[in-house]
């Protein structure tokens, strides 16, 4: 059995730009308010130039790094299979130079309503959902 995770599809919006990915859901990161983690290639993309943002220290589970905050810079758009918006929030973006995957943290899952049903499976529904129906980690 191959262990998943769950991921979500997401759009991200400033001004009238607007960038679709694939982010994931991590429980473990904390956050004081909602935010999506990116490389500084997205911020490229949505013209957020210069990096304006303050420096911070990330603890991550093995090592420190660091990070710009982009204090809610962007409005960040929980989709659907078929591109639909399920809920959306005012976001901070972060910023991380070298991150292997974007993602969003515990206080966002939960302001997205994103209710994670197993991690190992990758199932999760949104909290609008009807209790029997489960949703797939979006694919990579």
């Amino acid at each position: 059995m191959s262990l998943l995770v769950v991921r979500v599809r997401v759009r991200l919006k400033r001004s009238s730009k607007a960038v679709e990915l694939r982010v994931l859901a991590n429980g473990g990161a904390e956050s004081p308010k909602p935010c999506v983690v990116v490389d500084p290639s997205l911020v490229e993309a949505l013209e957020i130039q210069p990096l304006h943002g303050e420096l911070y220290s990330v603890e991550e589970a093995s090592s420190v790094t660091k990070a710009y905050l982009i204090p809610d810079a962007v409005t960040l758009e929980l989709l659907d299979e078929s591109g639909s918006t399920l809920s959306s929030v005012k976001a901070d973006l972060v910023v991380q130079e070298g991150l292997h995957e974007p993602l969003i943290t515990d206080i966002t899952i939960d302001s997205l309503g994103i209710q994670v049903l197993s991690f190992s499976r990758g199932l999760w529904r949104h909290l609008n959902d009807p209790p029997q129906m489960v949703r797939r980690s979006a694919e990579t």
